[in-house]
């Protein structure tokens, strides 16, 4: 059985004791003693967060990020010109050696590629496992179940009133993903 299948089957036992508040403390209690695991958080230490948050805001963006271990400085260019420096050239007019990068010349640098899209879906589904609103969760659910999934959940949120409790829940994913990155590589130095 799949968790959705369990939880039709749980929701309607809930809904017959819902107005006995006695046997509602139990099944709380027991849920918290038993089942419920607190998620686990990182916290990111006040001199990474101006940093991190950036790196999340250029992953977003589709950007590659470089950060130098040493110096905490970053730098981030679009895939385009690292991958294809002759389509940037013909796109922008100019050459990938006019923009200055420093992140070849670091003696320790981490790059941050962006996220492939089975890593974008898992945070669509991470957000649609968590809204609260069940009909406008299963629509979000039917919406990356069918074609074009990244269109349609985009049209729905877009026209919903959670358009902001994506931006910040992505934006939270991405910033502990970002993290996670960096306190590796920094503690293996």
């Amino acid at each position: 059985m799949n968790a959705q299948q369990l939880l039709n089957e749980i929701l309607p036992i809930l809904s017959t004791v819902r107005e006995d508040k006695k046997k509602l403390e139990k099944i709380h209690k027991f849920l918290m003693d038993k089942i419920y695991e607190e998620p686990e958080k990182i916290v990111i230490p006040e001199k990474y967060k101006p940093l991190v948050a950036e790196i999340a805001d250029n992953l977003s963006a589709g950007e590659v990020c470089f950060i130098n271990t040493d110096t905490l400085e970053m730098e981030s260019v679009t895939e385009t010109v690292l991958d294809d420096p002759d389509e940037f050239e013909a796109m922008t007019g100019e050459t990938v050696d006019s923009l200055g990068l420093k992140h070849d010349e670091w003696e320790n640098c981490l790059r941050i590629d962006p996220l492939e899209s089975r890593e974008s879906f898992r945070i669509m589904e991470g957000f649609a496992d968590n809204v609260s609103d069940k009909i406008f969760q299963q629509k979000l659910i039917n919406s990356l179940n069918r074609n074009r999934p990244f269109a349609n959940f985009k049209w729905l949120i877009d026209n919903s009133d959670y358009r902001q409790d994506w931006f910040d829940y992505r934006q939270q994913w991405l910033e502990q993903y970002v993290y996670e990155l960096m306190e590796n590589e920094l503690n293996k130095v």
